[in-house]
């Protein structure tokens, strides 16, 4: 069905055909910074007539479609004892944490970013996960640029 609604957000297109490919195979072996190209050919794809991206929540359902599309298992609004997390996943050995955070016209992309690398590191976001190697990573993403602007991945403390 995940498959389906990818299709539908890329007006009849795979994800393949985009240019954006297997997320799968990009969370398990390659960086942050490839996910979040990625990503970005996936939205820079994406039917906005019929799909307009308006808030976090969009940005966030998006990713969940394609990520749940390549067979994986997102997990949304992921609850600890500090807080939620946007969406988790975990692929082979690696478990990711995505904050996604959106700026309008206006709003400054660096303080956006900042402040939520400093509440995922405050709510110890994905933290509670034990064995697999553990990838933080915050995305800005922006209504007037329709990509993401910004990243970040917080490299975790020994």
């Amino acid at each position: 069905m995940a498959q389906h609604y990818t299709s539908c957000l890329l007006n009849g297109r795979t994800a393949g055909e985009v240019g954006a490919g297997s997320i799968a195979e990009v969370l398990r072996e390659d960086s942050a910074e490839s996910v979040f190209h990625i990503l970005n050919r996936l939205f820079l794809s994406i039917d906005f007539q019929g799909f307009p991206v308006r808030d976090e929540a969009s940005v966030r359902a998006y990713v969940q479609v394609y990520i749940a599309g390549a067979g994986l298992n997102p997990k949304i609004e992921h609850h600890n004892a500090h807080g939620r997390s946007d969406l988790e996943v975990g692929v082979g050995d690696r478990h990711w944490v995505f904050e996604f955070k959106v700026v309008r016209k206006g709003e400054s992309k660096e303080e956006k970013l900042r402040a939520w690398v400093e509440q995922m590191t405050s709510k110890h976001y994905g933290e509670q996960q034990s064995g697999p190697e553990l990838k933080k990573v915050v995305l800005v993403y922006s209504i007037e640029e329709r990509q993401f602007v910004k990243l970040h991945e917080l490299v975790p403390q020994p």
